[in-house]
């Protein structure tokens, strides 16, 4: 194994990055007070007290070793929270170490993020997707030199921190993506009530919204639009509907994985987004604006709208079981030194759990397909 690359107060002492093919020869013991194990826990420490936004690279540097020991416990539930709770700790002490080198805020707001880490999704490998959201005191003229260069701080920081910036620049160090709350809840308002395919994709990802530092009351009126709105418009749910069919299923005839042309299978855009969708879907049809994440989402909806107690607990199977091949996948490619990715081979599944992921796959039709039962003229 190689030299140990962590404080010793992160109670880590080996490292088991880089093993050849197969799983370390033990697993890291993980006895969690929280969601945090003891060595995510001594990480968040550390970045807290970080002097500095080189020290916070450096730390960040471990968050692949710290994942892989933790993913090592199979009965760990909260492991796939981890990556973006360290997200959100990074920002934090960032967004702090950019203010003592500005100067105050000179009017109240809200770091948001969206999308995946909105979700508490994040994993190895993932970019940043992220928003401010400014008091409605906010003048461009007066404030908008301040708030360019805090996100452009934070923003840059984060990538040197391994999370890369986002290649559609969805991200705060772009003006679009810097609203006073009242701007932000009538865009919000627009999506819903007036959507399109481009501006329903916009939607979902930014309707995961959650904070992550500043003034939580900004973001009231944002929630309260989702809420309130959703319900009352099926533009956007139709939209989302759509645009989940877009996707085609990933089972063929006879039950058949239909793979690429390396004999892989894209489970981030077969089950995982597809998953995503119907939690997002029917949790916003029936006014759940809280919480954001997958699971939540899943378990909130269930007996409400458009989704039983039992299609409830179908799907949140269905999640856990694709997020465990996620993480087995995840954590073969970082052992190997390789770059993680979403693409899985059937074959090197077990009999049972090809035979789970079929089901999953034909699960996610039959939901789907009872969706587009309620909306059987799907928008253009």
């Amino acid at each position: 194994m190689n030299a140990c690359i962590f404080p010793q107060t992160w109670g880590i002492c080996e490292h088991p990055a880089r093993i050849p093919d197969g799983d370390p020869a033990s697993a890291i013991a993980s006895h969690r007070k929280s969601e945090l194990s003891p060595a995510f826990e001594a990480f968040h420490t550390d970045v807290a007290n970080a002097p500095d936004p080189a020290a916070l690279v450096r730390l960040a540097s471990a968050l692949d070793g710290l994942w892989l020991h933790d993913v090592a416990t199979p009965a760990d539930a909260a492991i796939d929270h981890r990556i973006s709770d360290a997200a959100d700790a990074l920002t934090r002490h960032l967004l702090r170490l950019s203010e003592a080198e500005l100067g105050p805020p000179p009017v109240a707001y809200a770091w948001i993020a969206y999308g995946s880490q909105g979700r508490r999704e994040l994993g190895p490998g993932s970019d940043q997707d992220n928003a401010l959201v400014l008091a409605d005191g906010y003048r461009a003229a007066q404030h908008g030199d301040y708030f360019a260069r805090l996100a452009d701080k934070v923003c840059n920081a984060l990538a040197a921190c391994g999370f890369v910036l986002c290649p559609g620049k969805m991200m705060a160090s772009n003006p679009a993506w810097r609203l006073r709350s009242s701007d932000w809840a009538s865009l919000f308002h627009g999506w819903i009530t007036a959507s399109d395919r481009h501006q329903a994709r916009l939607a979902g990802n930014f309707f995961d919204l959650r904070l992550v530092a500043g003034e939580a009351g900004l973001l009231l009126p944002l929630f309260a639009t989702i809420g309130t709105d959703c319900p009352r418009h099926d533009s956007l749910l139709a939209h989302w509907i759509a645009n989940a069919w877009a996707t085609p299923p990933a089972l063929g005839i006879f039950r058949r994985f239909l793979l690429d042309a390396a004999g892989k299978l894209d489970l981030k855009h077969s089950a995982i987004i597809p998953l995503v969708e119907l939690a997002r879907i029917h949790a916003l049809s029936a006014g759940i604006a809280e919480p954001t994440g997958t699971l939540p989402r899943l378990q909130a909806a269930g007996g409400q709208r458009w989704l039983s107690a039992a299609g409830s607990r179908e799907l949140v199977a269905a999640w856990q079981f694709v997020c465990r091949l996620r993480r087995q996948h995840q954590r073969r490619a970082l052992l190997r030194g390789q770059t993680t990715d979403n693409l899985i081979d059937p074959d090197q599944l077990s009999p049972g759990d090809q035979e789970k992921l079929r089901n999953v796959l034909h699960l996610l039709t039959l939901h789907r397909r009872a969706l587009r039962q309620i909306y059987p003229h799907m928008p253009a």
